[in-house]
């Protein structure tokens, strides 16, 4: 057999293949990645409606917002105790943390704040304002 009937790839083909290969990975890794991310978050954001009524519902009875935590790991789960709710879906991946009265009087507004286990930097903050009738979640 010649050198021009052997079969097979040649370096050149390989290399050429493997770049392309390379660029694809680089684009659509990343890409993934986000989906992902985005899908978690809004599991998170589904999640804070049903914590939202509940907390409208404790303050219509008690006239105050009800704070607490649910934390992942388990080790605190007040916002169970106190309003009985906890997260769905989220796969035990977000602490999930209710703070009334930090930026105004307690009767008046609250914050959920959701952040990951996995990754501090990806945190959401939702706010109420009683005065305003507004509920913001980004």
């Amino acid at each position: 057999i010649s050198r021009n009937e052997a079969a097979g790839f040649t370096l050149v083909e390989l290399m050429i293949t493997l770049a392309i290969l390379s660029i694809i990975a680089t684009i659509a890794i990343p890409t993934y990645f986000s989906y992902i991310q985005e899908g978690r978050l809004s599991t998170v954001r589904a999640n804070v409606e049903p914590l939202r009524l509940a907390l409208e519902d404790f303050f219509l009875e008690n006239g105050t917002y009800a704070t607490g935590s649910w934390l992942a790991d388990g080790s605190d789960t007040s916002l169970e105790t106190n309003i009985g709710w906890h997260p769905d879906g989220d796969g035990g991946q977000y602490d999930y943390v209710v703070a009334a009265g930090a930026a105004c009087a307690i009767t008046s507004c609250y914050s959920v704040t959701v952040t990951s286990t996995a990754d501090t930097s990806a945190t959401i903050t939702c706010n109420r304002n009683q005065a305003t009738g507004t509920f913001s979640c980004p």
